[in-house]
């Protein structure tokens, strides 16, 4: 079945274009939707930030270096979604900053727990190859809890339409 196009009308000499009789009226134009993604993401962002800093509060460490790599986490995401809320240039500067933090601490805390892991498999024989095994699982936990949401963030970020959202692309100023 072959389809049939219709012949625009020229315009006429005064500039206007004339419809044909038989051509339908032009569909409505549905209203565009508002990206929700970012609010999405400074939620998760906040409430994140309040469950790490409830959990370091409950159980405090005694190293400092842990600490300080513990509160990153907290400042850095807290970072991220203060970043979200803020609909300009340095809200997309700060947000993809509190990302990057988050994940390079992230990663800190990855090796932190993996030497620890092979610290114990090496020192403590049998039962130390057992505790390294749940501090394997532990990594896995951080990753989960700690990298997926701003890994997913910085890709929204770096897109066309989260540039947009900021008012970085300049196709869209």
């Amino acid at each position: 079945m072959a389809k049939t196009r219709r012949k625009r009308a020229r315009p006429s000499a005064e500039g206007s274009a004339q419809e044909p009789a038989d051509a339908p009226a032009a569909a409505p134009q549905r209203p565009r939707r508002r990206d929700r993604r970012p609010t999405i993401y400074a939620c998760f962002d906040f409430a994140f930030g309040a469950f790490y800093a409830f959990l370091l509060l409950q159980a405090p460490t005694r190293n400092a270096t842990g600490g300080a790599l513990l509160w990153g986490t907290v400042v850095a995401v807290v970072l991220a979604g203060a970043g979200m809320v803020v609909r300009n240039r340095w809200g997309w500067r700060v947000a993809v900053a509190g990302c990057g933090a988050l994940l390079l601490v992230t990663v800190a805390l990855l090796v932190v727990v993996l030497l620890s892991a092979s610290f114990l498999a090496g020192v403590y024989g049998s039962m130390g190859r057992g505790a390294a095994n749940i501090a394997v699982l532990a990594g896995a936990v951080i990753v989960e809890l700690c990298g997926i949401l701003p890994a997913f963030q910085l890709k929204f970020l770096m897109t066309r339409a989260g540039r947009r959202w900021f008012g970085q692309d300049p196709l869209w100023r």
